[in-house]
């Protein structure tokens, strides 16, 4: 081993060595990785930084309650592969500690992906959405209502002329 002999200037052995007291003195093991919380998170950073790649924003997470409409329709992009019996949900809600391997493998192998939907195919799946949405079915999660929605605005009346300047 070239690397470790010319710049670390160890033996490959001794590096080993040196990382395995390491993950012992951190008292972290490649099975303590494989908890429930740690694979959530490793699964919501893998979806939202290939969905960002794809989407080319820095801006944008995965808003699972109304995918279909934020997502595919408005911007085009679906996600090919998803592992069977696993629900698409977020990952945080999920607690099957199996269910969260399987996505994180699939996403990592690359056998679960995003993908940008052709023209063809987002005009295609619009025109199903709205067919759902004549039928009377809810393809999109309401928005919460505000508590204070029937109230009126505490400025409404007021001119501007009253208002004192800012400094």
């Amino acid at each position: 081993m070239d690397f470790g002999e010319d710049v670390l200037q160890m033996e490959a052995n001794k590096i080993a060595w040196k990382l395995e007291q390491w993950a012992c003195m951190v008292g972290q093991n490649i099975d303590e990785h494989k908890t429930v919380q740690n694979m959530q998170c490793v699964c919501t950073q893998l979806l939202n930084s290939g969905l960002r790649t794809i989407a080319k924003r820095c801006d944008i997470q995965i808003n699972y309650a109304n995918f279909d409409v934020t997502i595919k329709e408005k911007l085009g992009i679906d996600i090919r592969g998803w592992p069977e019996g696993v629900p698409f949900q977020c990952p945080m809600s999920l607690n099957d500690l199996n269910a969260l391997l399987k996505i994180c493998n699939a996403l990592k192998d690359g056998s679960c992906h995003w993908f940008q939907m052709s023209p063809c195919q987002q005009e295609e799946y619009s025109a199903q959405l709205a067919a759902h949405c004549k039928k009377g079915e809810v393809v999109r999660k309401p928005h919460k209502k505000y508590a204070n929605t029937d109230m009126q605005c505490k400025c409404k009346g007021k001119s501007k002329e009253n208002v004192p300047l800012r400094k």
